[in-house]
């Protein structure tokens, strides 16, 4: 069985993505070992350093995260997309500063998803049970097997990204842009018939927007928070911070 990652980049006039990448692959190298395919536009691949196979596609454009440009309407289509057997799909600003995505790679899941993640400087579970009917799950990292089940589920992600105005009224979904982490949500609850599914049993490290990156390193980063200044090693950190593209 091929196993491989799956990253998704595609640089928009506010964020170098493409930088963001080059620094998630050496860790993916480093820690991982595993093949990376990027999937990415024409320009885009251009800028890309790292050694990887790449995918060129149309990027689809028209999303937005306060009020700027966030192109991230393609992950609905790695079941296709992707050329291995099991897959990782991750965010480009996800760091691999572990292993630990070998270890859900053992699983025998077809299908997985985190449905937890905290922010690292407060401590606390990042929380949106007011916007929605469904919890969301965390789209931030996807492991999957090409089964019919996956199949299905990547199928209804589609038609909810089609259908998205329906879906948000149908889940009273207050968030009115589309997001892929209440696509998933919305694809397990149906495919699933309602009942649980599989998810990664821990919580995404996440280090919030508004945190400075003071430095990062080969095993982790050193950030601060008004006052507060926290050294992170050995574990995967998702940055919400894209500044990280410039550190």
């Amino acid at each position: 069985m091929t196993k491989g990652v799956l990253l998704y980049c595609f640089d928009t006039p506010q964020v170098s993505y493409s930088t963001i990448t080059d620094r998630c692959i050496s860790l993916i190298e480093r820690n991982l070992d595993l093949p990376v395919t990027v999937i990415t536009d024409a320009d885009t691949k251009g800028r890309i350093k790292s050694k990887c196979d790449t995918l060129v596609v149309d990027v689809e454009k028209g999303n937005t995260k306060l009020s700027k440009p966030w192109y991230n309407l393609e992950r609905h289509l790695a079941f296709d997309h992707s050329p291995y057997d099991r897959t990782v799909v991750i965010d480009v600003d996800y760091f691999c500063y572990s292993d630990k995505i070998l270890r859900l790679l053992q699983s025998e899941s077809d299908f997985l998803v985190h449905k937890s993640a905290h922010d690292v400087l407060r401590n606390e579970e990042m929380r949106y049970h007011r916007e929605a009917m469904l919890d969301l799950v965390w789209a931030t990292v996807l492991i999957f097997n090409k089964t019919p089940r996956t199949k299905a589920i990547f199928d209804t992600v589609k038609l909810v990204k089609e259908n998205y105005a329906h879906y948000c009224h149908l889940y009273r979904i207050t968030y009115k842009y589309f997001r892929n982490d209440y696509a998933f949500a919305i694809a397990l609850n149906q495919v699933n018939g309602h009942r649980e599914y599989d998810v990664i049993p821990d919580s995404i490290a996440t280090v919030p927007a508004n945190a400075e990156i003071l430095e990062l390193k080969h095993d982790g980063a050193v950030i601060r928070l008004k006052d507060k200044i926290l050294s992170l090693h050995d574990q995967d950190l998702h940055f919400l911070n894209k500044d990280i593209a410039n550190v």
